[in-house]
């Protein structure tokens, strides 16, 4: 549901994936799998920066991709 929702108002400039964090693809995110044992999962991380922990939360997740958006257009 999530990634079908950021693709409705993103389309093909984002990309959304879960990652297990029992997998060989946390190595891929040394900044995430840091505090990973730290935190209430799920973690949503963006721009490979933790955002928010213990809850998954649509607009926020939505309002900080389009800051994030915003930074590069300027």
């Amino acid at each position: 549901m999530l990634e079908d929702k950021l693709k409705d108002v993103f389309g093909e400039r984002v990309a959304c994936q879960f990652i297990d964090i029992n997998s060989s693809a946390m190595k891929s995110y040394p900044q995430v799998e840091k505090t990973i044992h730290q935190v209430l999962l799920p973690m949503t991380v963006i721009n490979g920066i933790p955002r928010s922990h213990g809850f998954l939360d649509l607009n926020l997740i939505i309002d900080t991709v389009k800051q994030e958006l915003d930074k590069y257009r300027s």
